[in-house]
């Protein structure tokens, strides 16, 4: 396969087609993120010649190419491991100050998928659910990231965006003509589009905006997987080798998975990439276990609810869903012939009470890519960080850090990582995802 001549917009979206060079300053803007993360595999001690992730608009992906999904499911297991299952339900659905972000009021929810509750009357009548990347959003309104580093925003590789368009986009995604082009930037910085804007968080819901929600985060967490690491043996198990590389959150059901797929290919010594157009995206959700009001106290199957609203539906973009809406269609009523609400349906016998609940049915997915099996022969690395447990929270220490390693390398494993396998068993019986785009 030759090199591929740009990096598409994520899901092919044609937003940037309103703004003259937008598309070619967004592919340099990736470009330089994946040379970022190449470089930072440099700098854990891989030599040059030895790294195993590539910028494919600079290296050619010869075949045979093997593509693959690595899935997810898209609640917040860090969550879940430190409340419980129940408390994190009713923490997840409601946006508070994130410490990791100066305490800036944030939606909690950091398995790269979010979502807002609409309630009327105390009825859930709507869950919308995205997984924009904050720098496509960015690169929209243009100007300085508050994310990177001067020099690495979009604006700094020709993605100028219009502002115009920003607040376009705006109005149609959350609904209303209220938004107004101050609204979406920094008060005190007028310049710096602010991704925690009102109308992102408490007032609608158009990105992702949790500071681990970064396509930047799954770019370097996907060439921090290339890299072998040991532990008195190869560290293979994907719990073991996120703490051991210090990438990523260990809590999470999506880290340690995409480190440990991508690390797969990487010790059967592929060259390795992510996919274009890169993203995270909505594969898809499980409704197999909902069912809505039926005659005589009976319960029946609903239809599919999920409705994907970005990108536009074409043979292109199947499996690249970043935006959809679940709710029940007009003219859908029960019994007593009243319009059934999100509400009156149930999971699994358990009524909806909250978003999160249909967050845990929705499969996330990226896409890798491999070349070349064989072509690399490395040596694992040392570890050059570790695991403790900090009040119950499993989190990533320098290796110097005085705190007991949960992982020492005399140890066998102490708990077992999170799957799509032991998350369904907890939270309903697995099925087909009929909401998933064919």
């Amino acid at each position: 396969m030759p090199k591929l001549a740009r990096f598409d917009p994520p899901a092919f979206l044609d937003d940037f087609d309103e703004i003259p060079g937008q598309r070619e300053g967004w592919s340099k803007y990736i470009s330089a993120t994946f040379d970022r993360a190449i470089t930072a595999v440099t700098q854990q001690g891989v030599p040059v010649n030895g790294v195993q992730f590539y910028n494919e608009t600079k290296t050619s992906s010869d075949p045979p190419v093997s593509d693959q999904a690595i899935q997810w499911l898209g609640f917040p297991q860090t969550l879940v491991a430190q409340f419980g299952r129940s408390r994190a339900l009713r923490i997840a659905d409601d946006p508070a100050p994130d410490p990791q972000s100066n305490n800036i009021i944030s939606r909690q929810q950091d398995e790269y998928l979010e979502w807002q509750v609409t309630r009327r009357a105390g009825k859930i009548v709507r869950v919308t659910f995205t997984c924009e990347g904050p720098e496509y959003w960015q690169s929209i309104a243009g100007g300085p990231s508050f994310y990177n580093n001067p020099g690495e925003s979009p604006a700094d590789f020709g993605a100028n965006g219009d502002r115009q368009l920003l607040v376009q986009l705006y109005r149609m995604l959350v609904g209303t003509n209220q938004v107004q082009e101050a609204d979406l930037f920094f008060p005190d910085s007028p310049d710096t589009y602010n991704p925690w804007n009102v109308w992102n968080t408490q007032r609608g819901i158009v990105h992702l905006q949790q500071i681990n929600n970064t396509l930047g985060a799954e770019i370097h967490i996907g060439a921090d997987g290339t890299v072998l690491r040991d532990k008195a043996g190869p560290v293979t198990d994907a719990t073991r080798l996120i703490c051991c590389g210090g990438f990523g959150g260990p809590e999470r059901a999506s880290d340690p998975h995409l480190g440990a797929e991508v690390n797969a290919f990487a010790r059967d010594g592929f060259a390795i990439t992510l996919r274009n157009p890169v993203g995270i995206y909505m594969e898809g959700i499980d409704d197999t276990a909902i069912t809505k009001p039926g005659p005589g106290g009976t319960r029946q199957p609903v239809g599919n609810f999920f409705r994907v609203v970005r990108p536009k539906a074409s043979a292109n973009t199947a499996g690249l869903s970043v935006r959809a809406i679940y709710e029940v269609p007009a003219g859908e009523r029960g019994p007593d012939g009243r319009q059934l609400t999100v509400s009156d349906l149930q999971i699994g016998g358990v009524p909806i009470t909250r978003g999160g609940q249909l967050a845990e049915k929705i499969t996330m997915q990226f896409f890798a890519r491999a070349c070349r099996e064989g072509a690399f022969n490395n040596a694992g690395l040392p570890c050059r960080a570790k695991c403790c447990r900090r009040q119950g929270v499993l989190g990533i220490a320098s290796v110097d850090d005085p705190c007991t390693d949960v992982f020492p390398a005399s140890q066998e494993l102490l708990d077992t990582p999170v799957t799509l396998a032991t998350v369904r068993s907890a939270t309903g019986e697995p099925g087909s995802r009929r909401g998933a785009m064919p």
